[in-house]
């Protein structure tokens, strides 16, 4: 019953974040920072694929930006493995932009981008991890909905022939590091945004005490048509500091008060041990 529940709630959430989302001029580049042309890598979810940024991709066209999609279809299955063959793609990405990229990584997505910031830090200069598990393993996913995705996770295993202790606590490979919140290596910054009302992650697991935390409001699957992190994004892409970023957010919160738009929830930067 928690899942059916959750789904009916995700999609109906889903359908009016995107619809808030494509009627705010943030979605129209009003009002926020541009790219210079920087190239960016997007990288699905859990059980999720490349169509997760239909929204998300031709937005960050429109600002300036160049994006690249993973390639993944549906991202299930052993994750180091997905790492292993990301690489390459990463590689010719970073080649063709002349120099270091960003990557946007939508829940597991968020921990796929930490281990190719981990294995390739020469190629990658920022990981923006949005609603990502980024500590505890499948402990960092509420209980309610934890049986349900290691059932799906454990079915496709069958599948690949993987280990069987893949992932779970006593995997042993190198994408367990990302499970457990390792810092990544220096000058790679890192950003999380995250949600208290998720559903799917515990937000106390999806903040950070290695980068900028941003706290929005949302359910785990709107988070990539989410206004928030929208205007977050581009304040974070264009390189701004968290204080900068929150004055920013606090201002664009007043203005669409005085233009009789609904107020957001403030955006939050904060240490995880704050």
């Amino acid at each position: 019953m928690a899942v059916g529940t959750f789904i009916y709630n995700a999609y109906r959430d889903y359908s009016s974040k995107r619809s808030a989302l494509l009627l705010d001029p943030v979605f129209q580049g009003e009002g926020i920072p541009k790219g210079q042309s920087e190239a960016i890598l997007l990288i699905p979810g859990f059980t999720a694929g490349d169509w997760t940024f239909s929204t998300m991709s031709p937005w960050l066209q429109q600002i300036g930006y160049r994006t690249h999609l993973s390639g993944i279809n549906v991202n299930v299955g052993c994750p180091q493995r997905k790492v292993e063959r990301m690489l390459s793609r990463l590689e010719d990405i970073a080649k063709e932009a002349g120099g270091r990229i960003a990557i946007i990584g939508h829940s597991l997505g968020g921990l796929v981008g930490c281990a190719l910031a981990r294995q390739r830090p020469d190629l990658v200069r920022h990981v923006i991890a949005i609603g990502s598990p980024l500590r505890s393993g499948w402990q960092a996913v509420t209980p309610e909905i934890r049986p349900t995705l290691f059932a799906i996770h454990s079915f496709f295993q069958k599948f690949i022939e993987a280990p069987q202790e893949c992932g779970t606590e006593r995997c042993t490979c190198n994408f367990s590091k990302e499970a457990h919140g390792a810092q990544l290596p220096p000058g790679v910054r890192f950003t999380s945004i995250y949600s208290r009302q998720d559903g799917i992650v515990d937000w106390k697991f999806a903040a950070t005490e290695n980068g900028d935390n941003y706290e929005v409001d949302g359910l785990h699957t709107d988070l990539v048509v989410n206004v928030e992190v929208y205007r977050i994004l581009s304040n974070v892409l264009a390189g701004y500091p968290s204080e900068i970023v929150k004055l920013r957010s606090m201002a664009a919160e007043a203005s669409d008060i005085k233009r009789g738009i609904p107020s957001q929830p403030k955006v939050q930067p904060m240490r995880c041990d704050s």
